[in-house]
């Protein structure tokens, strides 16, 4: 294990400052505002941030890692990310059974500071989890990770900043994303893609990607599978739209 490590079997380790593009976090949401508390909770160590789907869980700890994060700072999207393919883009390899103990040896060696993102349980979490350093993972629950201070992410309240906020992200949004988000308010509990469709009178495919991205912008609320509701005070906001 410790010449796959040191790179002599299947790759070298490479320096600092050279992580891949596609595992760099991002920049966090450009309109962000609230949060101070959830932001003071995180700590060093293994840190879960949970709440429902379009809570804001990523843009909280994208913007913790941007303002208060150091070192090199690696980004997996558990939903997305194949971990062969992570190590691959470092110059490791291995194989399948090696490939979650290689990755915690990176992190432990790099030192990284680390998102894990979109974990779906804590057996995929746990086995990622390097020995020491700090870890920020975001899931829509409360999973059972070892030695993992838990923050739950609820909804937003509003602090008097939350209606600029929501103007700067609607007036940000492609026409079919607007269009959406003023229709479906006017539901006054959850609904699905099918009732979404009929209102705008579109497709079931084109509503869902359209709803996918109101959800990854914070402005609805995954519920369930195929399930969405707005926050009540992003409800007024979107009814308020059709009018203007």
């Amino acid at each position: 294990m410790g010449d796959v490590l040191a790179g002599a079997a299947t790759g070298v380790i490479r320096g600092r400052n050279d992580v891949p593009p596609r595992f760099r976090p991002p920049a966090p949401p450009r309109h962000f505002v609230g949060r101070d508390a959830e932001l003071d909770a995180i700590r060093s160590g293994v840190t879960l941030l949970h709440g429902a789907g379009g809570a804001g869980k990523t843009a909280l700890a994208l913007k913790w890692l941007w303002e208060r994060g150091s070192g090199d700072q690696l980004h997996v999207d558990l939903g997305a990310h194949d971990l062969g393919r992570v190590l691959r883009a470092f110059g490791l390899g291995a194989d399948p059974g090696e490939e979650q103990a290689v990755f915690r040896g990176l992190v432990t060696r790099r030192q990284f500071t680390l998102l894990l993102d979109n974990a779906d349980s804590a057996e995929q979490v746990t086995p990622l989890l390097p020995a020491s350093g700090t870890v920020l993972v975001t899931s829509r629950s409360e999973l059972d990770l070892p030695r993992a201070h838990a923050v739950e992410v609820g909804p937003l309240t509003d602090d008097g900043r939350l209606g600029r906020l929501l103007d700067l992200s609607y007036v940000e949004l492609p026409e079919r994303q607007a269009r959406l988000y003023r229709l479906c308010a006017w539901e006054a509990d959850a609904f699905g893609v099918p009732v979404a469709a009929a209102i705008a009178g579109e497709s079931e495919c084109d509503v869902e990607d359209a709803l996918d991205d109101l959800v990854e912008k914070s402005l609805l609320t995954e519920v369930g599978d195929d399930a969405f509701r707005f926050h009540d005070l992003v409800r007024a906001h979107a009814r308020a739209k059709r009018y203007q």
